[in-house]
């Protein structure tokens, strides 16, 4: 993997951006061989609209989500979850971008050509949008249960305390090592200094 250090991810990862850029060529090259004009047309307009028009509004939605749910006095969850909602909204509205005039009933003469009717793309649309928000929700209550159990488990016991139900050191001043006696209270005196004192006077 030494030689991949300046692409910064696995080689796998190289390997499908080439191909997924190869067959996008490859649909490109087909349509446009089959109607130049309009495939320059839709990827002129599909350009603009995006950088224009679709990213200022998603950004400002964005943004807008964060600052409503920022200023909420209750306390937000510590797994970041603005991503569970972000991937279905993309995927969503990804559909709705791509089928927007079947889902519309734009196309008049969709019904004659096709033999299939309009109406069904609607539910259908519906449907895959509140799947996808139902999976995203069921995945971010996972990932806070499992964070929970997770914080409960590192979290140590209550080791500080003696049998007494108080906390073990009570009564001795910090810092004194444990054979010493508590701050203010004097020690009791030795047996053998005692005596040689006793000795020492009387002599």
């Amino acid at each position: 993997m030494f030689g991949f250090r300046w692409y910064g991810a696995n080689p796998l990862h190289l390997l499908a951006l080439i191909g997924c850029f190869a067959l996008a060529g490859y649909a490109g090259l087909r349509l446009f061989d089959a109607r130049p004009l309009a495939v320059a047309v839709w990827l002129f307009g599909s350009v603009i609209a995006h950088d224009l028009v679709l990213f200022p509004l998603y950004a400002l939605a964005d943004r807008s989500v964060h600052g409503v749910l920022r200023h909420r006095p209750a306390p937000m969850p510590a797994v970041p979850w603005i991503n569970y909602l972000r991937v279905p909204v993309l995927l969503s509205g990804l559909l709705l971008l791509v089928y927007f005039p079947l889902i519309l009933g734009y196309p008049p003469g969709y019904t004659l050509i096709t033999g299939m009717s309009v109406s069904v793309y609607l539910d259908r649309w519906l449907l895959a949008t509140a799947v996808l928000f139902g999976a995203s929700a069921v995945a971010f209550a996972l990932r806070l249960r499992r964070h929970r159990r997770a914080g409960s488990r590192s979290r140590p016991p209550d080791s500080r305390r003696g049998r007494e139900g108080r906390p073990r050191g009570v009564g001795r001043s910090e810092g004194a090592p444990r054979g010493e006696p508590p701050a203010g209270r004097l020690a009791a005196p030795d047996p053998g200094c005692a005596a040689t004192v006793r000795a020492w006077s009387s002599g």
